[in-house]
């Protein structure tokens, strides 16, 4: 057995101010997704929160897309381990929340699950796939906000 089965870690920072994020709930949030809802017997994930500036540049050096995305995940995933960072901004997910009519900290839980999922192989960039990983992060989000409550994620 190797140091890296059974791992489950989860760090969440902030590298923006303009949208307080409550690092702690999402840490717990993303527990509850992986260990309940996705049984998930080794994990390490980093999701990290930044403001678009620094979004576009992501998005440009490593998609080559112009600007500003709500979610971009990079994948290290190995067959022992489910890895990745999750990265999120949440001024474009506060757009997103307003268009939804949803709360921040719903959305922001949506784009965790829409990372992981991605992680766990989905793929939404044909529709047909796509379909089938919305249902997914539906059902998913769902399930999360019956056992937590998301509006504790993030304020504004």
């Amino acid at each position: 057995k190797t140091a890296r089965q059974g791992m489950k870690q989860i760090q969440v920072r902030s590298q923006q101010r303009l949208y307080p994020v409550i690092s702690g709930e999402v840490r717990k949030a993303a527990i509850i997704l992986m260990d309940e809802l996705l049984q998930t017997d080794a994990y390490d994930l980093n999701i990290l929160f930044v403001n678009e500036t620094h979004m576009a540049k992501i998005n440009l050096e490593h998609l080559r897309h112009e600007g500003a995305t709500d979610i971009i995940t990079f994948d290290y995933t190995t067959p022992t381990l489910l890895h990745g960072d999750l990265i999120i901004c949440p001024p474009v997910a506060s757009e997103n929340a307003a268009r939804y009519r949803v709360s921040l900290g719903h959305e922001i839980a949506r784009n965790i699950i829409h990372g992981v999922l991605h992680l766990l192989g989905h793929d939404d960039s044909k529709s047909i796939v796509r379909k089938k990983m919305k249902r997914a992060e539906n059902r998913l989000l769902q399930n999360l906000a019956r056992r937590f409550p998301l509006d504790r994620l993030a304020h504004g």
